[in-house]
Parts: C-alpha cells; structure tokens; sequence
C-alpha cells in the first residue's frame, strides 16, 4: 500500500538525543539501527472529501465478547474491515474455540459459551488492545484451565495491578512469568467469592471486565468501585449492552449487584462508527481549510463521551449540517473537560493551536494509554513547533499558531492517536513521521484518504 520503501538517516538534534525506545520483556532498552516511518509530502491534499468513520472499536470488542459467550450464532454489521485491536480480540476468542468470519461487513460469531471455551495451546496475545487484554482477564479468571495472556511492549510496560488484584481477590490464581503484575500472566479460575472490590481512579476497562465476567454465575455478585472514576461512559456502555444481552444489574451509590444472567445478543447487532475518530476529520478540515462529508455522523447516545467535540464545534471553528463539516473562519478560546473522552487529547490538542487555543482538562488518566499521551502529545506539538503547556491534567495551548515542518522525525510513542495527528499536520509542512502501520490499530483506511501515498521510509539511527 505504500508508494516505496528506502533508507534515509535522521541527522536531527531530538532524535541524536534519544530514539523511540524499545524493551524486551524485562523493560531494558533495545536500541533499534532502524526506525520505520512514513514520508509525508509537504502540501499533500485530501484525495477524498467524504469519509466514512471506522466502526466503533470500544462497542465492537464488547459485543463480540458477549456474542462468543453465546452459543447462538450472530451478526455484527457495519464493519468494512477489522482494525488491529478489533482482529487481536478476534483471534484471541478463536483460539478459545469461538468461530468468526467476516464477509461483506458482517462478522458472524457462534461461541462455544462461557462452560465450554476451550483451553487454548497458546498464548493468547492481545496485541496494542488495552481494553481486549483486560476484557480477556475476566474471562480467563472463570475457568478451571490456566490461560497465559500477553501484549505488545506497550502492553507489557503498563500497569495490569488493579484488575489482577480484584481478580486475586475472587480467588484467581495469577502467576507471572517475569515480573510481578506486568505480562504475561497465567490466570486460573474459577471464582470462590461473589464480592468484589475494584479501582476506577485510572481507567474503567478493569470495571468492565469484571462486569463481562459475571455471565453465568450462579449467585448475585457485588461489584464495588472506588468513589473516583474515569471513562464513566464506557463503563455504561458495557452495562447497557449487557442489559440488551439479558442482564439484570442493580445500582446502590457506588456498588452494583449482578444477577445471574446467560447472554442472548441480538441475532443482528449494528455496530456505531467512532465518534472519537472524528477528530481526525475536524483536523483534517482545519489543516486543509476545506468541507469534508462524513458518510456517517454518529449519534450522540452511542458517542461514549465524545459528543463533548459535536458540542465544541462552533467554538473550533467548525460547522456541521447534516453530512457536512466546513471551516467557518471564526473559532474562540475554549476550556474542555476530557474526564470521558481523553482519547481525544492528541487531535484536539493540535485544532486547538490552530484555532482559538485554550485548555484541556480532565485527562490525567492519559498518562496510562500506550504512552504518557500528556507528555508525549506536547512533544510531539513541539516538534511541529507548536507552543504547549503541559498541566497537571491536561494542555494549556495558546491559538492561532502554525505548523512548521519539524527537524527530525517525529515520534510517535507507539501510540495510534498521536500517529493520525502527526500525519494530518505533516500533510501542511511534510515530514517524517514514525511508526507506518499504528493508524491500522483503529482506522485501516485512513491513509488512503490522502492525495499522495507517503513512502514508506527507514530511518537510520544516529549517535550523538
């Protein structure tokens, strides 16, 4: 899919300094001779003015999960293609005997149900996807077989603590292979105990989790959360689908109370697009100063948090009627709260720059993503010469600034988000942007959108 493959070498000041750190599995540093990355071409255009947002990666993982713990067979639709995260979940679920194929849009799902998922005969890898690997925690910690489960390295370098420990706390044996809480870990169910304890402060996956887990307990089971919680939506997002899948749940403050349920999805289940990809498109619309149609806006009620950016758009500059996202030339200041939707810190970062500026709050639980994505956000801004701040839970950010082409190749942390903003700025100034395949993880068409195919490039590492 890339126009070419060559070798070029990054004589850059930022990147003499340090490169895109890579560790084995103990998390020493490997030290890469070459970095792959994308050229991007100063001035390249949008060859399409309609774009079609991926389907929703959080609602897909969660309703195949509950579909394999059917025995029913079921459809998911709206799906042109599996992103990486999506495809690690998939292959995970096969290896536990669940059957899936897609063809024309629609993943068919028969699982084998939660009694009958079958030992795997090998590790089951969860790729880049957080939420995948957690959601397969709570599954695994219910049979009576061992099952080792493992990550990428940014997977690896992240902290599993909260989740491993509610689970230890049901009687789950954890054991580790290199060090304690980090992958791989082996877990051993089944659950003894129907009370549990879980942490929400840093994300609300380990919730989810063992949300998910309760399909088919024999007695109600009491889930208790700590008084702080973040990606509140996506935790409701995981009770309504399983109250469309026949769960009974009872709310009292910060606990809830499971009843005992079996899953029955909807035999055609539509999965919605990703509203938090359409940031993207509204960068996309800043930088080019041009309309873009979004065959698919979607609905407020399915946008987990994210409609917090339909809201903004007049604010950024922005209008949309119908289909149709159009540059207004007029933007203000804006202060956001990205308690809900702190995946949108990296592209909102950069329209802000380009607009009104403002700042961005909300998102301390964004130091736990692929990367520090506060951090890591503000450098990657910096090194397309953008002024930031970075806050103790966000990004001050001053307006209408401009991109400058940066100097060295831009980093990218092995984070998607930060990847597609990297790219859309790059499409203005050009440069060399890490990591040629990271967008794959949630949008596997988004390079096809530009004009100009960037080449695929290695960039050869440089002491200094």
């Amino acid at each position: 899919m890339f126009a070419s493959l060559h070798l070029i070498t990054d004589v850059g000041t930022a990147m003499a300094k340090g490169w895109a750190k890579q560790s084995n599995h103990r998390g020493e540093e490997n030290s890469p001779s070459h970095v792959e990355a994308l050229d991007i071409i100063k001035n390249t255009t949008f060859a399409k003015t309609e774009w079609k947002l991926p389907p929703s990666k959080s609602h897909l993982i969660r309703m195949m999960h509950l579909c394999a713990l059917s025995k029913e067979e079921h459809t998911l639709n709206g799906i042109a293609s599996l992103g990486e995260d999506p495809g690690s979940m998939a292959r995970c679920l096969e290896q536990l005997g669940v059957k899936i194929s897609l063809e024309k849009e629609i993943l068919s799902i028969q699982g084998p149900g939660i009694l009958d998922f079958i030992r795997p005969t090998a590790v089951l890898d969860a790729g880049n996807s957080g939420t995948a690997l957690r959601l397969l925690m709570g599954l695994a910690s219910r049979t009576n077989f061992p099952i080792m489960l493992d990550g990428d390295e940014s997977l690896r370098n992240r902290d599993h603590q909260d989740l491993l420990n509610s689970l230890k706390s049901l009687g789950v044996e954890c054991s580790y292979e290199y060090e304690q809480e980090r992958l791989p870990v082996v877990l051993r169910g089944p659950w003894d105990k129907y009370h549990v304890s879980v942490d929400t402060s840093k994300s609300s996956q380990p919730y989810s989790s063992l949300l998910l887990a309760t399909e088919g307990i024999q007695q109600p089971c009491v889930i208790e959360r700590s008084s702080t919680a973040v990606s509140k939506r996506h935790a409701q997002l995981t009770m309504d689908l399983m109250r469309e899948c026949g769960a009974v749940i009872e709310h009292d403050k910060n606990k809830v109370i499971v009843h005992p349920w079996r899953s029955k999805p909807p035999k055609k289940w539509v999965v919605p697009p990703d509203a938090s990809m359409l940031a993207f498109t509204a960068l996309s619309c800043i930088v080019s100063n041009r309309e873009i149609i979004v065959a698919n806006i979607p609905r407020k009620e399915d946008s987990i948090g994210h409609e917090v950016l339909l809201e903004t758009l007049p604010e950024i500059g922005l209008s949309l009627k119908q289909n149709s996202l159009t540059p207004l030339g007029t933007y203000s200041s804006v202060d956001i709260d990205l308690v809900d939707a702190n995946d949108l810190l990296p592209p909102l970062s950069a329209i802000l720059a380009l607009t009104g500026g403002g700042t961005i709050s909300g998102a301390a639980h964004a130091m736990f993503k692929e990367s520090n994505r506060i951090e890591k956000t503000a450098q990657m801004l910096q090194q397309f010469g953008i002024d930031c701040k970075i806050k103790q839970d966000g990004i001050e950010i001053k307006g209408n600034q401009s991109v400058q082409k940066p100097l060295s190749m831009v980093e990218t942390f092995g984070d998607h988000r930060l990847q597609m903003t990297a790219i859309i700025l790059a499409t203005k100034v050009g440069a060399i942007v890490e990591g040629p395949e990271l967008h794959q993880i949630a949008d596997p068409s988004f390079l096809e959108r530009l004009s100009t195919m960037p080449a695929k490039v290695l960039v050869k590492r440089v002491q200094g």
